[in-house]
């Protein structure tokens, strides 16, 4: 079999329904600078990790993902079980709503920059992390991060709306999770398989990057190659729409690290929860893990992946 160069993953309905238009700049642009592409459009949820998988298979060399945080998880997952993760480099193109994990990985937001750094950049390893539940027991995995209760809450309800994207639809998301103040989980914690302790609050991230939701900054000190987690937590429940709101204000700079009473902030390399109740919401890089789970083990791959990125945020 001849050897494949690129294979570029693309949602034709990213960036507002430019995908389309998108992808045929894009491999314009990597044939004037002499590199062959080959497009290949999703069709919908999971398709782009179906593509991912057999782009492996046929031996591309790099697998683009072209899209959002959305379109880069699947493409994750796609290569990490095709069960040959080593033999192919991964790279990304933010076109999409929120591209979080792009911009904690430097990747430009400018087309021509983005692929310019795919052609002349080096392939660098990255930590995966995977999460497993009862939902996923085969586990899913995610680049960017994890989180479980208010975190995906918003970004779930964000994710329904159509006419806008970016930042304002996770505030816009924000103000109508603020109106259906959520309760707090009672849950027990073991991290780094340490002893089990309780905890009952709304908000949980575990995360590989430091943004999440195009706007907060909740692992300020996270690096996406440094081989641990950075986790924090809400040590006690939000009782009022006031302290939420001071809360969210935190998490925009990442100030929240600096609030050691309301909020714990660590690094470690696993972390199992466990719910009296099978009512947790998570995301794994904003996709969907469940809307009702009880039960989740988290744990990070260390140099996992090969990415063509720039300079970490």
């Amino acid at each position: 079999m001849l050897e494949k160069d690129i294979l570029l993953i693309i949602n034709p309905n990213a960036s507002k329904g430019r995908g389309r238009k998108s992808a045929k700049l894009i491999q314009s642009i990597f044939k004037s600078r002499g590199r062959q592409c080959t497009v290949a459009y999703t069709r919908g949820a999971g398709h782009a990790a179906t593509l991912a998988r057999k782009g492996v298979q046929y031996e591309y060399k790099v697998i683009i993902a072209a899209g959002g945080d959305g379109t880069v998880n699947e493409v994750l997952n796609g290569i990490m079980f095709s069960g040959r993760s080593s033999s192919v480099t991964m790279g990304i193109i933010p076109i999409g709503r929120g591209n979080d994990f792009a911009w904690c990985a430097g990747i430009p937001r400018k087309l021509e920059e983005s692929i310019d750094l795919i052609i002349n950049g080096s392939a660098k390893p990255v930590d995966v992390g995977i999460c497993r539940g009862t939902d996923h027991a085969e586990g899913m995995y995610f680049l960017n991060g994890t989180g479980f209760g208010f975190e995906p809450m918003v970004n779930f309800k964000a994710m329904e709306y159509q006419k806008i994207n970016g930042m304002l639809s996770y505030i816009v998301a924000f103000f109508y999770i603020l109106r259906h103040f959520p309760e707090p989980y009672h849950l027990r914690i073991s991290i780094d398989d340490g002893e089990e302790f309780p905890l009952d609050t709304q908000q949980l991230s575990v995360l590989n990057g430091k943004r999440m939701g195009a706007s907060f900054v909740l692992g300020p000190l996270a690096s996406i190659n440094d081989g641990v987690f950075d986790i924090f937590y809400a040590n006690r429940p939000f009782r009022t729409r006031k302290d939420l709101i001071i809360a969210v204000l935190e998490f925009f700079r990442g100030a929240h690290i600096k609030d050691k009473e309301s909020f714990t902030y660590l690094k470690a390399r696993k972390i199992r929860i466990e719910s009296d109740e099978p009512s947790v919401v998570a995301h794994s890089d904003g996709e969907v893990f469940t809307k009702a789970g009880r039960s989740f083990q988290v744990e990070i791959l260390p140099h996992a992946l090969k990415l063509i990125y720039g300079q970490e945020k």
